[in-house]
């Protein structure tokens, strides 16, 4: 095989390792808060527009629904550009929500500081996966017709 074979397939099993371990360890925080949400779901929608018995309800069910639908799809690596993108506008609309660490009292500036740039970061890795897609160790890779499993497991 060619250096220049072996090197682009050097790069494409990386690059697959690296998208794999992107979506690996976002999923898990979006799970997460997901499942946090579906056990305080009246506190999750008392805390939104509109409030418990209103909008706030709507808006908690479908903040569960993009978690655990977004988080399980960049997990399985099944629809993952879109769960991206979906995912994106999610964590910026919950960014300028609930971290907008200029207008918080004094003692909360740090904390919702942190919480704002790690989400900044999130929104860095997201855009990485819509951009390229959910790599070689997906379902959604394995499920292509002609696809041969996942590479260097076969």
């Amino acid at each position: 095989m060619p250096t220049s074979a072996r090197s682009a397939e050097t790069a494409a099993q990386r690059d697959a390792w690296v998208l794999l371990f992107a979506r690996a360890a976002i999923a898990p925080l979006f799970l997460y808060s997901g499942v946090g949400k579906v056990l305080a779901f009246t506190v999750t929608a008392g805390r939104l527009p509109g409030g418990a018995d209103g909008l706030g309800a709507v808006l908690a069910a479908g903040a569960i629904a993009v978690e655990l639908g977004g988080g399980m799809a960049l997990l399985f690596g099944l629809f993952a550009r879109q769960a991206a993108m979906v995912l994106l506008a999610f964590t910026i609309a919950a960014t300028l929500m609930f971290h907008n660490f200029w207008a918080v009292p004094e003692a909360q500036v740090v904390m919702q500081t942190i919480n704002f740039l790690k989400n900044l970061g999130l929104l860095g890795a997201l855009s990485l996966i819509a951009t390229y897609g959910p790599g070689a160790y997906a379902m959604e890779a394995a499920l292509k017709p002609g696809s041969k499993g996942v590479p260097g497991l076969s």
